[in-house]
């Protein structure tokens, strides 16, 4: 996969960051023919953004969230989505279970917009394995019945509810 830095991204890259972009570019194989550029989100508070039409994605790196490998794959899982790819189904949550459920890899962030999740940042380390099954399990469900994600909001609430 060729790599691209917008201007902006290549003034902050650090070799740290450039690994774990390496590294997560490693669990989406369906990118490698593609030119992925990357850049920087400049005026926001938001943890990265996407543009799949471009096979761009953004990410702050003021904030150590911006540099999890969850935020970079879950940008890069945008990509899957219409109009990218169109591999994964299209919407924010949708994003997140992808995400989570591509590889343990991308446990080390909470996600923002996954459902039901009644934990506090700190202690989603405890929780993530499990969740991380759910999310397997939602994609299987899925292609039985597309109430998957009032499935996996529901199997969540019943975890939180006796979490092990």
């Amino acid at each position: 996969m060729k790599i691209e830095l917008t201007a902006p991204m290549q003034k902050v890259m650090s070799p740290q960051l450039m690994q774990r972009l390496q590294r997560t570019l490693d669990e989406f194989p369906e990118l490698q023919s593609y030119t992925l550029r990357i850049g920087l989100v400049m005026h926001s508070n938001v943890h990265g953004n996407a543009d799949s039409r471009n096979m761009l994605i953004r990410l702050n790196t003021r904030a150590r969230s911006g540099m999890s490998y969850f935020t970079i794959a879950h940008e890069l899982t945008h990509l899957l989505q219409k109009p990218g790819l169109g591999t994964v189904p299209y919407g924010e949550i949708q994003c997140d279970i992808y995400t989570l459920a591509r590889s343990s890899l991308f446990t080390d962030d909470m996600p923002t917009y996954l459902p039901g999740l009644s934990c506090k940042k700190r202690d989603w380390t405890h929780h993530a394995a499990a969740v991380r099954d759910l999310c397997i399990e939602a994609i299987e469900v899925r292609k039985l019945r597309r109430t998957y994600i009032a499935w996996l909001s529901q199997a969540i609430d019943e975890y939180f509810k006796f979490p092990s």
